[in-house]
């Protein structure tokens, strides 16, 4: 057996790591937005190979460190797919393709995946508890109890996106959150395909087909997601916004691949499934009114979330009735735990990526109106030259941080993909766990980057 965490202790994983610090498709970016779907910056130098030896628990969540091993699992996992340029390859991106997709690339992170996930999911199995005992009775009581407290209340995202100053950038920064799933919708589901599993297996195809508008490319999910993007003037080309990316919606997105990946979490996965296809509607049917009171009926394509109303009022009936029944009655009471192991996985990582969402719109609504911005003091001989065009790519700050500008102009961004510009004198505050990134724009620039209360 494959004992990864042995391998680190020793460092015979050592020079595999080395490898991915230098690899080219994980190389640094110079532009806000990326080119192509198979450049995937990940700041790795910045961590160690023990890096991997400590789970990221749940309150480590939204730090620099857990940014960068999520990153890199999502990596790991998103080369099972493929990805195509809309028109004929350039020569830069054919060999960023070949790069991407580069058996011992694919390789190296495969070899990690093991650590990386035990890394970035122990902390589920610390905080959520199944203790029984359960009946099929229960389950169905327990999944119409939550269902029913969940639909009881208005959503909390809805109401901070139109009371935010800017609520089309607000709706915006949370369409950028979900875009690591929506863009590929439903893969993790085909990786749990293959097989011969009796009827279930033919059920969970029939919700497959939905998701894949049935082989009719315009209706395909991730095709009803990019046409959204395009209406409001985004980008759909496949994870044009990857720096936005939060930890939290990294994580989402990989525990999906992580659970139809390991057969052994077959069961979990479907209780995730059930709660995800069943907590849709009631969202998505807020969501795309707030879309349309923001951005106008004829300012937004709002049928990505239309359409999941009513399918997946359909498939939580068929997740309930036609996998999580006869499973049960098929195989026994004694896998019930395992799918409540997934309802509650589902629900965790959901409230763990609105608060990842609301801390961070928070931040982009004060550095929008003003409000982060400081009169903090920095000497300009004590701040570093920077060259125009220099990029600090979005990064979390583990501690509140102060960015300062002591000579030209620096933008600053926290994900509204509207910047704001720093002059000289100027600075912002960014709270610990937020994501910033910035940008020389001015000649002659000078800037001071590090911990509030100890600028020189």
């Amino acid at each position: 057996m494959l004992d990864t965490q042995r391998l680190i202790a020793t460092g015979a994983l050592a020079p595999l790591w080395a490898g991915l610090q230098a690899a080219r498709p994980y190389g640094p970016s110079q532009q806000w937005l990326l080119d192509n779907p198979y450049h995937r910056p990940t700041a790795l130098s910045e961590l160690s190979l023990a890096s991997l030896e400590e789970p990221v628990r749940g309150d480590a969540l939204f730090t620099r460190r857990s940014l960068v091993l999520q990153r890199l699992l999502f990596n790991a996992y998103e080369q099972n797919n493929l990805y195509l340029p809309a028109k004929a390859f350039t020569d830069a991106e054919q060999r960023a393709f070949h790069d991407f997709y580069e058996p011992s690339f694919v390789a190296a992170n495969a070899m990690l995946r093991p650590a990386l996930e035990r890394t970035c999911f122990e902390f589920l199995t610390e905080e959520i508890s199944v203790d029984g005992p359960w009946t099929l009775g229960h389950l169905e009581e327990y999944c119409q109890q939550l269902l029913t407290r969940y639909e009881a209340a208005p959503s909390e995202v809805c109401r901070r996106v139109q009371a935010a100053t800017a609520p089309g950038l607000a709706a915006k920064l949370f369409i950028l959150q979900v875009a690591p799933d929506f863009l590929s919708e439903a893969s993790q589901m085909a990786r749990a395909l293959p097989g011969n599993f009796g009827p279930v297996h033919s059920e969970l195809m029939k919700i497959f087909i939905d998701e894949f508008g049935y082989g009719v490319h315009p209706h395909k999910h991730s095709t009803l997601f990019e046409r959204l993007l395009e209406s409001l003037g985004l980008r759909s080309d496949i994870h044009a916004y990857y720096h936005w990316y939060l930890p939290s919606s990294l994580l989402m997105t990989s525990y999906f691949h992580w659970v139809t990946s390991h057969k052994p979490r077959w069961f979990e996965y479907v209780g995730a499934l059930w709660w995800i296809e069943a907590v849709v509607p009631h969202f998505n049917r807020q969501f795309s009114k707030v879309l349309r009171a923001v951005f106008g009926r004829d300012g937004v394509d709002t049928l990505y979330f239309d359409e999941h109303v009513g399918i997946d009022m359909h498939h939580r009936r068929m997740a309930l009735d036609k996998l999580i029944r006869p499973m049960v009655q098929r195989y026994g009471e004694g896998i019930i735990p395992q799918m409540v192991r997934g309802i509650e996985a589902s629900r965790l990582l959901g409230d763990l990526a609105e608060r990842d969402y609301f801390e961070q719109l928070d931040f982009c609504e004060a550095l929008h109106t003003g409000r982060a911005l400081t009169g903090a003091a920095v000497e300009a001989g004590r701040s570093t030259p920077r060259a125009m065009g220099t990029f600090l790519a979005p990064d979390i700050c583990d501690v509140r941080t102060v960015l300062a500008v002591t000579a030209g102009a620096v933008e600053v961004d926290a994900g509204y993909l509207s910047p704001r510009v720093l002059r000289a004198g100027e600075a912002v505050v960014v709270p610990a766990g937020r994501m910033v990134g910035a940008r020389v724009v001015g000649e002659g620039t000078s800037l001071w980057m590090g911990p509030a209360g100890v600028a020189p």
